[in-house]
């Protein structure tokens, strides 16, 4: 069982099954998340999602990334002594492309497509031949053309904004995961090559080519290469790779330390403290996210936990003071980032898609340290509405900001105000297209003899619990309705304990955890369980109602969420809030557009009392056909509100606003 286990777990954070041998040494305690390609979808929500995502987004991304192709196949060129044109000067194209390899290798997992495996493979040979002997990797720097200012006059010596450790972090993403797809491992070696190089040059010195043969000893300016280095560990099972991303962690704000201010403050990249230290969110919230989710990873492999205090005072911070109802980080737009206690404008607000996606990874990462639902509750406030906000339902249109306000004038993802096909720094559309595609793993975990069942949406799997494999077939139109049926059938008689998560949405009081947003009106629904048509009992563990019976083949759960409209005030501390309400229903937040509500939609009114009559109702035709759209209110004073993710579908957006002026 322990050592199913094991692979399980190595295979649900990115290590095929052959690998999952390698690194096998070590015990394994705590939550299994069941891997993405052993979850199949079904129906509903998701199921259409993942279509759009096979069918438009990941071979739109392939094209979109051409450019970054073709700069190496020019470095490659180079390399060879061929005539070429120098690739283009570029500090991080390089990454945009790597992370579309990344969603491709898991689009291969669900639909094997030959056309997109020739894609991968053509790229990496283009990519092994640009590496330089010794393992370094930066087209710029190798073809001798790079922008001194950005990238310094020599490879590694402004690491503070280079990129060039956070673009290979992103290449060994890719690495596992096409590996993972298909067993192929030239991809893989370049990292492990690029890695041993980075370990060299940075902890042990030796080589004149870098910084005059002494060790760099500094933290990246971006994060990304520590929590991709303990998915390189996991896959090969050598604890060089977990021994590097712990150093990179421990010498953040001790080596290095700058005193300007903006993009070279200490706060920006988290180079303020020790990591270990550190107890509030701040600087740029990409990189904030990214060094949050590597110091739970690396905690949880080493199980040493020197990071859990500062992570949990972190998480507190983000959850109480800096995170928007949508659960969008890094509200102030010059830094791309976090700003004082309470700082969350609406207008204005920055919110990047990428923060949003990187909110999901930490948060899971917690979860599966701590058992605690409340961190799921926060990775599906974020998934739901500022992650899916940022690709476009037609999936090959995209955000990369995301405010809770726009007056037409709406200039930071195109001059028009409409989304985008792609962007200049494309980081955002293959990072919300990698999150869709591994969303299925999201859905259930197991312990020994705990079932989890942890996102709601018609599935099915096979889970080993308690001895036993239990196929569960899962129906559930979540996150438009609130029924969810369980069909259980376990091979054997077997008794455990099945835990359904009851997220805090379904609370008489709060929206989510953190006391920043408090339902108005009184939420006096309650949920219910039904085993086999009979109510019963339950007790509340960790934010899950656990049912501990024997389980016998075809035994049937039924939970119900109750979905009523919900009234939201924000704590007075958000000054733009106050006088202002936001309407929710189960774990989506609304907004009104301008195309339902005429151009004075930022001045309309909602009345708490109207949360008792409001009318949901199934958008019937469009691009939003099949949402659940809310009315409130009526003549002059009526509200039409549609989910927040689907803004901005029908047309360049206009005005638009999720917090509604209060009348009572």
């Amino acid at each position: 069982m322990k050592a199913k286990k094991l692979a399980k777990l190595l295979f649900a954070i990115g290590v095929s099954a052959s690998a999952a041998q390698v690194g096998a040494s070590n015990d394994v305690g705590g939550i299994t998340p069941m891997p993405f390609n052993e979850v199949t979808l079904t129906d509903g929500f998701w199921k259409h999602r993942m279509a759009t995502e096979l069918r438009v987004t990941v071979p739109f991304s392939v094209e979109q990334c051409a450019p970054a192709v073709e700069r190496f196949r020019r470095a490659a060129a180079f390399r060879a002594g061929k005539p070429t044109e120098l690739p283009e000067t570029h500090r991080f194209i390089s990454s945009d492309m790597y992370k579309v390899m990344e969603g491709v290798a898991y689009s291969l997992m669900l639909e094997r497509n030959e056309r997109l495996e020739s894609f991968m493979d053509e790229t990496i040979e283009l990519i092994a031949a640009a590496q330089e002997d010794d393992g370094y990797l930066y087209i710029s720097h190798t073809c001798g053309n790079p922008n001194v200012d950005e990238m310094g006059p020599k490879p590694y010596s402004y690491v503070l904004h280079s990129h060039e450790l956070y673009n290979v972090g992103h290449l060994y993403e890719a690495a596992v995961a096409y590996y993972q797809a298909t067993g192929k491992r030239r991809l893989l070696d370049v990292c492990i090559k690029n890695a041993k190089h980075v370990n060299e040059v940075f902890f042990k010195g030796g080589n004149p080519k870098y910084n005059d043969g002494k060790p760099v000893m500094q933290a990246p300016g971006h994060e990304e290469i520590e929590l991709a280095l303990c998915k390189l560990y996991r896959v090969t099972g050598d604890k060089l790779y977990l021994d590097m991303a712990k150093k990179f962690l421990d010498i953040r704000g001790v080596t290095f330390h700058t005193d300007g201010t903006g993009v070279m403050s200490a706060t920006y990249a988290q180079q303020h403290l020790p990591v270990r230290e550190q107890t509030e969110a701040v600087g740029h919230a990409v990189r904030a996210a990214y060094l949050y989710t590597a110091m739970a990873q690396v905690d949880a492999l080493t199980r040493l936990g020197d990071y859990d205090n500062a992570l949990n005072s972190i998480w507190s911070n983000l959850v109480s003071t800096r995170m928007h109802i949508t659960g969008g980080l890094g509200a102030v737009a010059g830094v791309e980032g976090f700003g004082a206690p309470y700082e969350l404008p609406n207008l204005t607000a920055y919110n990047e898609t990428c923060a949003a996606v990187a909110n999901v990874f930490f948060n899971f990462g917690m979860y599966l340290a701590s058992g605690d639902a409340k961190f799921l509750d926060i990775a599906e406030l974020s998934l739901y509405n500022n992650a899916l906000a940022g690709v476009g339902l037609d999936g090959n249109s995209f955000f990369y900001v995301n405010p809770l306000e726009a007056d037409g004038e709406f200039k930071f993802n195109v001059g028009q105000g409409g989304r985008a096909p792609w962007f200049g720094c494309s980081c955002c559309p293959p990072n919300i297209s990698r999150l869709i595609l591994q969303v299925p793993g999201y859905m259930y975990s197991y312990d020994d003899d705990k079932l989890f069942v942890t996102l709601y949406g018609g599935s099915r799997t096979t889970v080993p619990v308690a001895g036993t494999d239990v196929d569960v077939l899962q129906t559930s139109q979540y996150p438009f309705d609130g029924n969810v049926s369980l069909r259980l059938n376990p091979a054997k008689k077997s008794r455990f304990s099945l835990h359904l998560r009851i997220p805090t949405w379904t609370s008489a009081y709060r929206f989510v955890p953190g006391g920043m947003y408090s339902y108005e009106n009184r939420n006096d629904a309650n949920v219910e369980i039904r085993v086999n048509g009979k109510r019963v009992k339950y007790k509340m563990e960790k934010g899950f109602a656990v049912i501990d019976r024997k389980w016998k083949e075809g035994d049937n759960v039924e939970l119900v969420l109750p979905m009523p409209v919900n009234v939201v005030r924000c704590i007075d501390k958000v000054a733009e809030n106050r006088g202002k309400v936001a309407v929710t229903r189960g774990p989506l937040v609304y907004c009104a557009e301008e195309i339902d509500n005429g151009p004075s939609v930022r001045e309309k009114s909602v009345a708490v009392s109207a949360a008792t009559s409001a009318e949901v109702s199934e958008i019937g035709s469009g691009i939003l056909s099949g949402l659940k759209q809310i009315k409130m209110g009526g003549g002059a004073d009526a509200v039409t509100l549609v989910p927040y993710y689907s803004w901005c579908n029908r047309g360049p957006g206009k005005a638009m606003t999720v917090w509604v002026n209060a009348t009572e």
